[in-house]
């Protein structure tokens, strides 16, 4: 029986229930001030708190910090100011009873004193938390993953609302950024490139079912979507760049938390109060198992099980700077075994499987910034990072359910760091940012498949602990001769040693502020990327001598050119309109030699099963991106927010047979509605209910047909290359809802959420398959209506 109605009813019964404290809580909201470039404290600004009936205030110290006591919970906002500075302002800071908030609050310097133009950034939203980014970028809160409908807590799920990006798999998080392909998407974490941080993840995928990060760790990071800075270098799609937050170093703090994600707890405190260091941990472990047990279907017949742990440490020192040591991993696994079912259930009548996956993903690094004098400071970062893949699959014999083994893979790709980074502000009108990095890659691999025709296995990767190099340099200069304009330019190297593959890479980008409201800005970046590891090792069998080659060793970088034209406008306080288009052009994409195909590496990195391995792949292939995006935005305030925007895009490319085609990921267009309403329930604050709802509409996955008269006669699905993603599934659709409670008690905060994902049940088609038992094409569905809840808990 379906318990799920019975756990909603419990929890709207507790979210309506009476709080018989009707005392006004507060908190304490503190943090630090510092110039955005050089990273120094600022020594006698003033923070403000906005819209509160009494004047709460505070001037920070020689240190930067500053402290606010007695500031009532709810949605609070602050303003910064600071003499030759320009004025900032932070909203949406949620307050609550249990936990300090504690803030970094980065101020621009201004280049002169204006009295025709007052500029006053909005630093939650409007701008990137990277001061170097020009174009296409957007700064967001870790609040935001918890509250937009269908967002999960997960990053990637989260800026799917975002202009310009689109997911094709409800199952998966995986993003689609203006064409791109997923493997395009860089993940950084503290300044370092690192793993796809995913549950379930394909080898060399950048997606996967569920996150790794936890968004009760996150601090405020960007996201970037073309022409990015100089600085990011390996990717040609999207950039996400992520902030771990500190611990509170002054008082300990405890959050347990139980929903989709897992069961979780939390802690974070002082190390030495006297030395203001902290430490800040998250563990959480899977609970699919009783989400099955409460009859929610996640579309598998199996029980996946996961846990993963996230942690910082902040040691701030008098003269050796600020020491960090910081971590993310995560282990999963998932059987799914025919042979624990009767023969009636297996999905092929003709013969069972049986399937086991799991993967493992790690990455740890300690990082040292000082300072050489107030406008001059270094970095120094370190790090080790692991991905280990380990699947097998035995078919199962109707006749007396022997196994058989008929594939296996069993591979580690490791990856050790080291990035010295120094940024030296000249003057207002003058900042430098250079930074080397190394990067030693570790591969060990086993990967094979029984064939048929041969009569045994034949491994498509054999990798005995095998080590190749990426080195990567960058020069960046941003030169602002007024307060209007911003020049940002650089320049990125990178060498993949391997095969000495290399690219020197022009980075520009403007921005010209034509008034306190408006700005436009033009952005260009050239962009490489080196392929998967596991191309370059990839075997080619030769039946005729009965030996390997390695066909794709010496693939050079995929490159892409961007260029990008953007136009805000804050229209009215807390509205903003967002215009973007795009031109992107990539060559030297790996399409297959010698063959007539429709193949190219464009199109890897959304399949279910994970990238195909192709051999004898050269770069002679070719891609377009082209598209227009609109934003138009209410940013939280009076108890409301919305979010709508437009993508409209064409996204083709050219395989070896030289015609022009679509990419599997062009869709044409993606429009999302998103908003929500929180309603306080008494006068103090202390409870509240929201409400959240998303609708999305985009165009439908592109496919190969399939051909069903060879199909039948090779008994395995056979499709028409000649009509590569030809064909388009209908439109997508889909409405999600989102009911949230937040009460706040003396020394505890807590919060109910019941969200329903689909809740019209649309039936949104994922792709099509051959059924070689049945010998028809199939068609495999998203996700149905998907209803899930979560409890939260600070003290």
């Amino acid at each position: 029986m379906n318990k799920w109605p019975h756990i909603l009813l419990l929890l709207l019964v507790f979210s309506i229930s009476k709080n018989t404290d009707a005392q006004t809580y507060s908190q304490t909201l503190r943090g630090k001030v510092i110039d955005i470039d050089s990273k120094s404290p600022l020594f006698g600004a003033n923070i403000i708190l906005l819209n509160s009936d009494t004047l709460i205030g505070s001037t920070t110290d020689v240190d930067g910090k500053f402290r606010l006591e007695k500031v009532p919970v709810g949605r609070r906002a602050i303003k910064v100011s600071s003499i030759g500075y320009e004025d900032a302002v932070l909203s949406n800071i949620i307050i609550t009873s249990a936990k300090e908030v504690v803030l970094t609050v980065e101020l621009r310097e201004k280049v002169y004193s204006s009295e025709t133009i007052e500029i006053i950034v909005e630093a939650d939203k409007t701008k990137a938390n990277n001061d170097l980014v020009t174009v296409s970028a957007r700064n967001f809160q870790a609040e935001e993953t918890g509250r937009y409908a269908g967002s999960r807590g997960d990053p990637s799920r989260m800026v799917s609302n975002y202009a310009g990006v689109s997911s094709g798999n409800d199952a998966r998080n995986d993003i689609i950024v203006r064409g791109n392909s997923p493997l395009g998407v860089l993940w950084r974490l503290e300044g370092i490139d690192i793993p796809n941080p995913n549950h379930f993840s394909a080898q060399g995928a950048t997606g996967g079912p569920m996150s790794m990060l936890n968004n009760n760790l996150l601090g405020n990071s960007d996201f970037l979507t073309g022409a990015f800075p100089a600085e990011y270098g390996n990717k040609t799609a999207a950039v996400f760049d992520l902030r771990l937050r500190n611990g509170n170093n002054e008082q300990t703090e405890f959050t347990g938390q139980v929903g989709i994600n897992g069961f979780e707890l939390g802690a974070e405190g002082p190390i030495s109060k006297k030395q203001g260091s902290s430490y800040l941990v998250n563990y959480r472990y899977s609970t699919l198992e009783i989400f099955n047990r409460l009859g929610i279907n996640f579309g598998v017949s199996a029980s996946p099980q996961y846990q993963d742990v996230s942690y910082k440490i902040n040691i701030p020192t008098a003269k050796a700077g600020i020491f960090a040591v910081w971590g993310v991993g995560g282990s999963s696994s998932i059987a799914l075994l025919d042979s624990q079912q009767k023969k009636e259930d297996w999905a092929l009548t003709s013969k069972g499987e049986d399937l086991v996956y799991k993967t493992n993903m790690g990455a740890t690094g300690v990082s040292n910034t000082h300072f050489f004098n107030p406008k001059t400071s270094g970095k120094l970062s370190l790090s080790v990072s692991s991905s280990k893949f380990i699947a097998t699959i035995d078919t199962l014999s109707p006749l007396d359910n022997s196994k058989f083994q008929v594939s296996k893979n069993n591979s580690t790709e490791a990856n050790f760091i080291g990035n010295y980074t120094v940024v030296a502000k000249i003057n207002a009108r003058h900042l430098i940012k250079t930074g080397i990095i190394w990067q030693t890659i570790y591969f060990d691999a086993l990967s094979s498949d029984y064939s048929d025709v041969y009569g045994k296995f034949i491994h498509s990767l054999d990798v005995k602990s095998s080590t190749a190099s990426l080195l990567q340099g960058f020069a960046h200069w941003q030169f602002r001769p007024t307060d209007k304009i911003t020049f940002n330019s650089g320049i990125h190297y990178q060498n993949f040693l391997l095969n000495n593959s290399w690219a020197l890479e022009p980075r520009l980008g403007i921005r010209y502020q034509l008034s306190a409201k408006q700005n436009i800005n033009v952005g260009y970046g050239m962009h490489s990327q080196m392929q998967p590891v596991i191309y370059y090792f990839y075997d080619s069998y030769i039946p005729a001598t009965d030996q390997y080659y390695k066909s794709n060793r010496n693939l050079d970088l995929t490159k892409s050119q961007h260029l990008i034209l953007s136009y805000d406008y804050n229209f009215a306080k807390n509205y903003r309109f967002k215009f973007e288009t795009y031109y992107q052009y990539l060559y030297n994409v790996p399409v297959q030699k010698n063959y007539n195909s429709s193949f190219s590496m464009i199109n890897v990195g959304n399949a279910l099963e994970g990238i195909p391995l192709v051999d004898s792949l050269e770069n002679k292939g070719y891609g377009e991106n082209r598209g227009i995006e609109l934003t138009i935005e209410k940013f939280f305030s009076k108890h409301f927010y919305f979010l709508a925007t437009t993508s409209m895009y064409k996204s083709t490319y050219k395989g070896s047979s030289g015609i022009q085609y679509h990419t599997s990921y062009d869709g044409g267009y993606v429009f999302n509605m998103l908003g929500g309403y929180e309603l306080e329930l008494d006068k103090n604050k202390n409870r509240s209910v929201s409400l959240d709802l998303k609708y999305t509409q985009a165009g439908g996955n592109r496919y190969t047909p399939i051909d069903l008269e060879k199909s039948q006669a090779a008994e395995t699905a056979v499709y028409i290359d000649s009509e590569a993603f030809s064909k388009r599934m209908k439109d997508y659709s889909r409405f999600d809802v989102k009911v949230a409670y937040k009460t706040n008690r003396k020394k505890t905060s807590q919060s109910l959420f019941i969200s329903i994902e689909n809740i019209l049940d649309t039936k949104n088609i994922l792709r099509q398959n051959y059924n070689s038992d049945t010998k028809t094409v199939q068609t495999e569905y998203q996700f149905g209506r998907f209803p899930y809840g979560g409890y939260r808990i600070e003290f």
